[in-house]
């Protein structure tokens, strides 16, 4: 047996080898060189030789006479010349498990492994699982016989549908996607306006509540005149019945006064119907853009407290988003917790955090018992593997409301794949979307349960 390369070990045995120039052989093992290298000092080894000798003695050179104590393994240099490497090549080998002859050692692994009669071969039906290996020269009478071999045609053809079925699904899946994209850009863009809007009406509203405090202070000073004017009349009544010209002239002077109380009051009503459209407007708007946002707060646990107080007990905020923070099951559960009494939010986003099965669990219980109007749920990267997929699945079952779920860059894998889809497919009919990418577990063999589903849903939108 010889080495033919220097990671590769081959059947052979060389020729006339007392006539095969000294200069070709290896310094250590008296061999012809295979993989040729150079040390320093142009002693020349094969590769194998000269790396396991470095490695068990620590640099010393395999030439016994060699000073040389501490080389490493990148001081060794390829031999490259050539001739040198050609005349290795050819030089003539015999093939020990067939006794074939005068084989150049530079043809011989082409011949050891294509076309040598006894080399053991696969069956050509191997990727169909023909679990049969032999010597090549029975592979001809094998293939004869073989029963994997005539299904071979029929399992190229559905491995060739399956990949076109996975191209029309990537194809559908990028449509959805790019669709999904324009519709939110759009939600913003409204959104945006919506916000300017209620901002500019509250301006509005400030200034117009200043005219009103204004125009308040002056009626409150016309009538303290008017008492002091009536008090006058009284007086002068009391002191003189006779001065009528006097009272004619405070008469007058009230009947002055009162016109302008009416005038003031009509302004005031004017106003006030003004601040009660602009607040009914504001009310209305209000209730489309009302939320929430605490993405990328470095929230933990404890903060939710606070954060569910405000948005769910005092603001009735219809999309709470508290993403990219450092949120476990334990925030998970106290939200949970204030869902139980609410019946205004819509919208919650968890993506980015660690909820983990158990928070999934905790929500998914409350979602699946109480009248929560929520319609939006996303999980995405919370460390979600099949079980907390399985907690989704039984809410789905019951809670109708859902209607847009997002689960990617978990760690859910081919049954939880499966239990949502069969829940999809035979037990809800309200799902809309339904997001699971970069789950990377999941494998070609929820092919077939995902088919079934999209032919039995007629919910579902996006997947």
């Amino acid at each position: 047996m010889a080495t033919a390369g220097p990671s590769t070990t081959i059947n052979f045995e060389y020729m006339g080898k007392t006539s095969i120039d000294k200069d070709l052989n290896c310094e250590f093992c008296n061999n012809p060189l295979v993989g040729p290298v150079s040390t320093p000092r142009k002693h020349t080894f094969c590769r194998i030789c000269i790396e396991n000798k470095i490695k068990k003695t620590g640099g010393a050179c395999a030439k016994p006479k060699c000073k040389n104590k501490s080389m490493i393994l990148e001081d060794l240099t390829p031999v490259t010349e050539r001739i040198v490497l050609n005349m290795l090549d050819r030089l003539l080998v015999k093939c020990i498990s067939c006794g074939m002859t005068n084989i150049q050692r530079g043809s011989f692994e082409k011949h050891a492994t294509k076309s040598c009669p006894k080399v053991a071969v696969f069956c050509m039906a191997a990727d169909t699982e023909c679990p049969w290996t032999g010597p090549s020269e029975q592979l001809k009478q094998h293939i004869l016989t073989c029963v994997y071999e005539q299904l071979h045609p029929v399992f190229c053809k559905i491995m060739q549908d399956n990949r076109h079925l996975k191209e029309k699904i990537q194809h559908v899946f990028e449509q959805c996607l790019k669709n999904h994209q324009l519709h939110l850009k759009e939600l913003q863009e409204t959104n945006q306006r919506l916000n300017t809007n209620v901002e500019q009406l509250n301006e509005i509203l400030y200034h117009e509540k200043n005219q009103l405090k204004q125009l308040q202070n002056e009626l409150k000073q016309l009538k303290e005149l008017i008492m002091q004017d009536k008090s006058q009349i009284s007086d002068l009544q009391i002191e003189t019945q006779c001065d009528k010209d006097e009272i004619i002239r405070v008469n007058e002077r009230c009947t002055k006064h009162e016109t302008q109380i009416n005038h003031l009051t009509d302004k005031i009503n004017i106003y006030l119907l003004i601040i009660i459209l602009n607040l009914k407007s504001i009310s209305q708007n209000a209730i489309h853009v009302q939320q929430l946002i605490y993405k990328k707060r470095e929230l933990l646990d404890r903060d939710l407290e606070a954060v569910v107080k405000q948005a769910l007990t005092e603001k009735e905020c219809t999309r709470l988003d508290i993403g990219y923070n450092s949120i476990t099951s334990v925030g998970a559960l106290i939200v949970a917790d204030a869902l139980k009494q609410n019946t205004t939010l819509q919208e919650l986003y968890f993506h980015n955090n660690r909820v983990s099965d158990l928070g999934v669990h905790s929500l998914a219980k409350v979602l699946s018992s109480n009248t929560s109007i929520v319609k939006a749920l996303e999980f995405g990267s919370n460390g979600i593997t099949d079980k907390g997929a399985e907690h989704l699945t039984e809410m789905l079952k019951t809670k109708r409301s859902i209607t847009w779920l997002a689960l990617a860059g978990n760690q859910i894998g081919d049954r939880g794949v499966q239990l949502l889809a069969n829940t999809l497919a035979h037990q809800t009919s309200s799902l809309l979307v339904l997001s699971l990418h970069v789950n990377k577990s999941i494998s070609d063999a929820s092919a077939d349960t995902i088919i079934d589903m999209l032919q039995h849903n007629r919910s579902l939108k996006k997947l």
